[in-house]
């Protein structure tokens, strides 16, 4: 019963974590799209090496379009978060192993791999947006796949046989109880 009693706490602290992160990360990218003209270049990640981008602003509608085009992977993986809050909620109440908790691993399983594919298109069309201004023929669109997509495509899999092994972990949780 000690090691429940470590999961509940634990878990407590990780459900405020991921509170925490549902608030910050949208504002994070309003921040962001905000003051996007007075970062430093080094800190937009879409400079082609062979065709640098042309120094140059950007307007408010391309900023209002570059932060609603965020929007769109950072829905995924404000679903994922979700999904590993309400797992955390079912662990600080000492709740272990139900149907639930495998539904969820898959719900985030499904979101991390959907976080990737969005992501892709994110990052493509923030090249466009970067690079919009640029003289023609110096226009970028970047369409790339790199060690951290293949690690979150990675992480997903992994989490898909998590909800397999839950599930099995599950079915012999019940049948233990049913067991005279």
């Amino acid at each position: 019963m000690d090691n429940l009693l470590k999961i509940k706490s634990f878990s407590k602290y990780l459900h405020l974590l991921l509170s925490f992160l549902l608030v910050m990360m949208p504002l994070y990218y309003i921040f962001y799209w905000a003051v996007i003209n007075y970062l430093p270049e080094t800190l937009i990640n879409v400079n082609i090496h062979p065709t640098p981008l042309s120094p140059n602003e950007l307007s408010v509608k391309l900023q209002i379009i570059g932060f609603i085009t965020s929007l769109i992977p950072l829905s995924a993986l404000i679903y994922v978060i979700l999904n590993i809050r309400k797992l955390f909620s079912f662990y600080k109440e000492g709740e272990i192993f139900s149907f639930e908790h495998v539904r969820l691993f898959k719900k985030t399983a499904n979101a991390l791999i959907s976080w990737v594919v969005l992501s892709i298109f994110y990052e493509s069309a923030k090249s466009v947006i970067f690079s919009v201004g640029n003289p023609p023929g110096s226009r970028v669109i970047s369409v790339g796949f790199s060690t951290a997509e293949i690690t979150t495509l990675l992480v997903g899999g992994i989490v898909f046989i998590i909800a397999w092994v839950m599930d099995e972990g599950r079915i012999l949780n019940e049948e233990n109880k049913l067991t005279v």
